[in-house]
């Protein structure tokens, strides 16, 4: 009788936020499709999109664990090997299990392909509230290329509204330095938001560098991107006809609008490059041969449609 409430309870906890709503067969679980699995036969899916997992908070959830048991069952899929299975949800319940001493956990096997399982793992990570920034946008990122997913796309996905995804997966525009300090949280999304304020290059490094060396807040630092740019502003505007300055301002607006677009159009990082004289760089950027085939297509098919109308 014991175990019938415990798996019914399991089964009443589901699979936790969103996922209940992304795959309808698995809200409506039955009790013959919950099992119980040794952990010794699960194994991490290595492209999972969550890498790190605070040694603290691991410790803390072992502990209640031991106490309460696994309170919520882990999504599987079957792995390649006979009787062992690749997890889709729920890896951190796996090694804080493991670490609470637990031989067994209790899991849904869904009959999922590799690639719908990790699309789900991508949405059930996205969907925690302790991801880093950078985690945050390098799962929108991925959604955005490997599935080739819109903005607005992702946003219905997850929740959110198509504006917080695009000025999430902005954060990649970043330099390399800030997002390390966006990874180990030195950094947050809004100091990572205000530093995009700023052109890349030298204003941006500076204003990093003071960031980092006084442990500015995000208040702080807004306040020196827009000394900062003040202060460029009218350096470039000192003997300069300030029509000119002010057609400057209006390219640089064109030239964020047409970004937005783009990235939203391809699903991929994009960035337009001034070099004087009228002259600039439309560059896009590809993770893989299978992304670059992918944007290949959508361009062509894009020039293709130009063809047509002008014809």
């Amino acid at each position: 009788m014991n175990d019938q409430i415990k798996k019914g309870a399991l089964l009443k906890r589901g699979l936790g936020r969103g996922l209940g709503a992304l795959l309808p067969e698995v809200a409506a679980v039955d009790k013959g499709q919950l099992r119980h699995c040794r952990l010794d036969l699960i194994e991490p899916d290595d492209k999972q999109p969550r890498k790190r997992f605070v040694d603290d908070n691991l410790a803390e959830l072992a502990d209640s664990i031991r106490e309460h048991g696994v309170l919520q069952p882990l999504l599987v899929r079957p792995g390649e090997r006979p009787g062992h299975f690749i997890l889709i949800a729920g890896e951190r319940r796996w090694r804080a299990a493991a670490r609470a001493g637990l031989n067994e956990v209790p899991v849904i096997v869904m009959a999922l392909d590799e690639n719908r399982g990790l699309q789900v793992s991508l949405i059930e990570n996205l969907q925690r509230e302790d991801l880093n920034p950078l985690e945050e946008a390098q799962g929108y990122s991925r959604l955005a290329q490997e599935f080739a997913l819109t903005h607005a796309e992702i946003a219905r996905l997850l929740g959110k509204s198509r504006a917080a995804v695009s000025n999430v997966l902005r954060l990649l525009n970043l330099p390399a330095r800030a997002l390390d300090c966006l990874a180990d949280e030195t950094l947050s999304m809004g100091h990572g938001r205000a530093l995009l304020a700023l052109p890349e290059g030298e204003l941006q490094n500076r204003a990093l560098d003071e960031t980092l060396a006084k442990k500015l807040s995000v208040r702080e630092l807004e306040r020196l991107v827009r000394k900062l740019k003040n202060k460029d502003e009218k350096e470039n505007a000192s003997g300069k006809n300030p029509e000119n300055v002010q057609l400057q301002e209006k390219v640089r607006c064109q030239d964020q609008a047409h970004v937005s677009r783009l990235q939203n159009d391809y699903a991929v990082a994009t960035r337009i490059r001034r070099l004087g004289g009228g002259r600039g760089r439309l560059e896009f950027e590809f993770k893989s041969e299978a992304e670059l085939k992918r944007l290949l297509a959508l361009l062509s098919a894009g020039r293709s449609a130009v063809a047509a109308e002008s014809g």
